[in-house]
């Protein structure tokens, strides 16, 4: 039985599984779907349908999922517990990163065609204030407190740093080549960014918004992810079809492993089990970033790129 039997063998056997906290969502971006993934477990769930060409995607605190589809200027709202799209939401222009504040109630959406990030209702897809004018802006990440919004600015080869509250640029930090998915440390005191095109990770110091170190990893680090407990920052190297491990404390590479072909988004749902989206062997990668190995590969519907965790 091939892997994609498998997989549409799983999901006719666990779809009815409740949604349950700390599950991931994989956007799939070729098959236009999301799909629930117990990555503990390594066992596929539910497939939501979302329309055509879905990239980023959020978790927001009330179960609601936001899924932004840049080249059809929307943004699906995905009720996570019935795993049915509940609203779209429309944005006149191409939304791409997304972050969901803890509360609920506001999006922060990156544009890179009208090089803006843009403060939304949740609810409505109305804006709130005047967006903030950000070259390029890729990936976006917002702190637990919703007070400080990170944005990689793509061809300015910085991040910008943003109050989300005050709606206004506090500081930008130099970065490598391409910065384009960026991710917080379990304490919030680091920055992680992955550079595209200069083949490294750097480290920002969050409190005096400097870099910190710049670490060596593979071709076309695309996607970042630390696990929770710290110990590890693990990077998509998506020409390479591997993942950098990378130890926190010594910020020195301990190991890659094999994954599926140009990974992409990942997602840390444990400390021994980190989720990697292969987006060309359209599959998801489950490793055990401590013995620097593939545990399991479900396969998926086509193109899978990002994930979320539900909280």
């Amino acid at each position: 039985m091939t892997g994609r039997r498998v997989a549409i063998l799983l999901v006719s056997i666990l779809a009815g599984r409740p949604a349950g906290a700390g599950d991931a969502y994989v956007v799939s971006q070729d098959a236009g779907m999301v799909t629930r993934i117990d990555v503990v477990a390594g066992r596929i769930g539910a497939t939501i349908p979302v329309g055509p060409g879905p990239a980023g995607i959020a978790a927001g605190p009330d179960g609601r999922l936001y899924v932004t589809h840049p080249d059809h200027r929307r943004i699906s709202v995905i009720d996570a517990a019935a795993g049915r799209v509940v609203a779209r939401l429309p944005h006149a222009g191409t939304p791409f990163g997304i972050a969901a504040a803890p509360a609920g109630d506001v999006l922060f959406v990156g544009d890179w065609v009208r090089h803006e990030v843009a403060r939304l209702d949740a609810r409505s897809g109305a804006p709130l204030g005047a967006p903030v004018p950000v070259r390029d802006p890729a990936g976006l990440v917002l702190d637990r407190a919703g007070r400080r919004l990170y944005v990689a600015a793509r061809e300015q080869h910085e991040v910008v740093v943003i109050d989300a509250l005050a709606l206004r640029v506090i500081d930008t930090v130099a970065t490598g080549e391409g910065p384009f998915a960026l991710a917080l440390s379990p304490d919030e005191t680091r920055l992680y960014v992955a550079n595209v095109r200069s083949r490294d990770l750097t480290v920002i110091d969050t409190g005096r918004l400097r870099p910190l170190a710049t670490v060596a990893v593979g071709p076309m680090p695309y996607g970042v992810a630390p696990t929770p407990d710290g110990r590890f920052v693990v990077v998509s190297n998506q020409h390479a079809g591997t993942v950098s491990i990378v130890d926190a404390a010594t910020l020195a590479v301990t190991g890659e492993v094999a994954v599926g072909r140009y990974p992409e988004g990942v997602l840390a749902a444990g400390a021994d089990r980190v989720a990697v989206a292969n987006w060309f062997s359209g599959d998801l990668s489950i490793i055990d970033p401590s013995a620097r190995r593939e545990v399991a590969r479900l396969g998926l519907a086509d193109g899978p790129r990002n994930l979320a965790v539900a909280p």
